[in-house]
């Protein structure tokens, strides 16, 4: 258990659909030039954090919001599959239970948890404190697992969120 930092990646054409036009959230698909400049926007945040691995998804959007805003960080950078996004299918299934509710034992969102928990042990394995870029999709899988609470689950696009262990060992998230 160690603080860790998580970044949403910067947005795409994909995000700004309306939510019947949305087909799959796992797709490759790149930033767009809002997204970079998010990107851009928070970089100098970053670069002031004490971050010594840079986690990240294998998709196309993470990895460039990734090198956009690791761009001054003197920090080994490492792709982890698990950290991939889920499907728009996973993510109705998830937000349908609710934050803190149970999620089924059996099923895709089950698997999906699973997965993020995997590469979570990879992440905070590392040495020194990891910033984590990815989706929302695996934000959301986060909060679950670590039973984030009095924190908005759904995040916005390159949001910078702070996850850390209180005095009674709790989890807590923040947005900087």
């Amino acid at each position: 258990m160690k603080e860790f930092y998580f970044v949403r990646h910067g947005q795409t054409d994909h995000n700004i659909l309306e939510a019947h036009e949305k087909k799959n959230l796992s797709q490759d698909i790149s930033i767009n030039e809002t997204g970079k400049n998010q990107a851009a926007t928070i970089e100098p945040v970053i670069a002031r954090l004490s971050i010594q691995i840079v986690c990240a998804s294998p998709l196309k959007r993470a990895q460039e919001t990734k090198n956009i805003i690791a761009a001054r960080l003197k920090a080994n950078h490492l792709v982890i599959n698990d950290f991939g996004e889920c499907s728009a299918e996973i993510w109705k299934e998830l937000t349908r239970h609710g934050t803190l509710s149970p999620i089924p034992e059996q099923g895709k969102a089950r698997e999906f948890i699973e997965r993020v928990q995997n590469g979570m042990n990879l992440a905070l394995s590392q040495t020194g404190t990891p910033l984590i870029v990815a989706h929302g999709g695996v934000h959301w899988a986060i909060c679950y697992l670590l039973g984030i609470q009095n924190h908005d689950w759904a995040i916005d696009n390159c949001a910078i969120v702070h996850f850390s262990i209180d005095e009674h060992n709790r989890w807590n998230a923040s947005k900087l």
